[in-house]
């Protein structure tokens, strides 16, 4: 009896000591690369979770520290979802106005409300679709874009991206 439960206890000390000598996960090292971290948080999520995560309201991962997320948002004509904004027209009528400088104010405008909504969800502690400011750029031709078929002048479609740099 006494044998058996000092082996116990030997092996419980070696179990201590492996977990103890154990790294953190590589995508909670801020000091690793994003490329690293990236591919070994994504290495730990299942098939179903990878799905989950490509929802605009993605559930919480608990083991890997991932929190429930909402993240529905865009603002090619205006923030969108995300309370009282300015709406701007259909961006296919700004694309064809041919006017760089008018692209440029109308997304400088959307970038300055959206950066406000950010610091006031910061100041309230909240995490809204707005929070994380991720806006896609208006790559697509379909009528919600800036257009860029046929002899398209290319500064309106790469205006958007200026003003929203800030």
């Amino acid at each position: 009896m006494k044998k058996r439960l000092l082996f116990s206890g030997f092996l419980a000390c070696l179990s201590l000591s492996g977990q103890a000598q154990q790294a953190p996960a590589a995508y909670l090292d801020p000091s690793k690369p994003v490329s690293v971290r990236v591919r070994d948080l994504i290495s730990r999520l299942t098939l179903e979770e990878k799905a989950d995560q490509m929802m605009y309201n993605s559930k919480a991962i608990e083991r890997l520290n991932i929190p429930a997320y909402n993240w529905w948002n865009e603002a090619l004509h205006g923030v969108g979802r995300a309370g009282a904004a300015t709406v701007f027209p259909q961006a296919i009528g700004l694309g064809a106005s041919f006017d760089d400088d008018l692209a440029l104010r109308v997304s400088t405008a959307i970038s300055d409300e959206a950066r406000a909504m950010y610091n006031a969800a910061v100041a309230k502690a909240t995490a809204s679709s707005t929070a994380a400011l991720l806006f896609g750029p208006p790559t697509s031709t379909s009528s919600a874009t800036l257009g860029g078929e046929g002899g398209r002048k290319p500064t309106v479609r790469t205006q958007p991206l200026r003003g929203a740099s800030g």
